[in-house]
C-alpha cells in the first residue's frame, strides 16, 4: 500500500497524463507515482475507460452547416466612429490658432480694464467732494430741482 501521508495526483493531472498533455518532468513524476498508488492507478484507469467509452459514441451530424445559420443572426461587426487623422500635426493648427487668439484677446482685455482700473479708486475718492454725493441722493430741497431760465431768460 502506499503511504496515507502521501500526496496523491489531482484529476486534472491524470486527465492530462492521459492525453500526454503533461511536460516530461511531470510526466515523470506522475508515472513514478501510479505504479506506487493503486488508487491513482484506478483512477487513471476509470479516466482511460471514460476516454473509450466516448470513442465509442456515434458521430451525429446535422445533414446541414448551423455556422452559416447562427452566423446569419448575429449582428454585424461594430462600426467605429473613431477619424482617422490624416493631416499628422497640420491637424492641430486650428487649435493652436485657437488657443493663441484666446490668450492674446484674454491679454487685451485684462490690459484694459486694469489700466483705466488705476484712475478708478482716486475718482472714487475724491467724488465725496461733489456737490451731489454717491448714489445721486439729493442735499437739499432746493437742489434736487434743476434750474431753468424764466421766459424773461433769467435763472432762478
Amino acid at each position: 500500500m502506499t503511504d496515507p501521508h502521501e500526496v496523491h495526483a489531482t484529476d486534472i493531472d491524470l486527465s492530462a497524463y492521459h492525453d500526454a498533455e503533461l511536460p516530461a518532468p511531470a510526466r515523470l513524476r506522475i508515472t513514478a507515482h501510479i505504479a506506487a498508488c493503486p488508487l491513482c492507478a484506478k483512477r487513471l484507469a476509470d479516466f482511460a475507460a471514460l476516454s473509450a467509452d466516448f470513442a465509442q459514441l456515434p458521430k451525429d451530424s446535422l445533414g446541414f452547416d448551423l455556422a452559416s445559420v447562427i452566423a446569419g443572426q448575429l449582428p454585424g461587426p461594430a462600426r467605429s466612429h473613431r477619424r482617422t487623422p490624416t493631416l499628422g500635426w497640420l491637424g492641430l493648427l486650428p487649435a493652436g490658432i485657437g488657443a493663441t487668439v484666446s490668450i492674446a484677446l484674454g491679454i487685451a482685455i485684462g490690459g484694459v480694464l486694469f489700466s483705466g482700473g488705476a484712475a478708478l479708486p482716486r475718482e472714487t475718492a475724491m467724488s465725496v467732494f461733489d456737490s451731489i454725493p454717491p448714489g445721486g441722493l439729493c442735499l437739499g430741497l432746493d437742489s434736487c430741482y434743476a434750474e431753468y431760465p424764466n421766459k424773461t431768460g433769467v435763472i432762478k
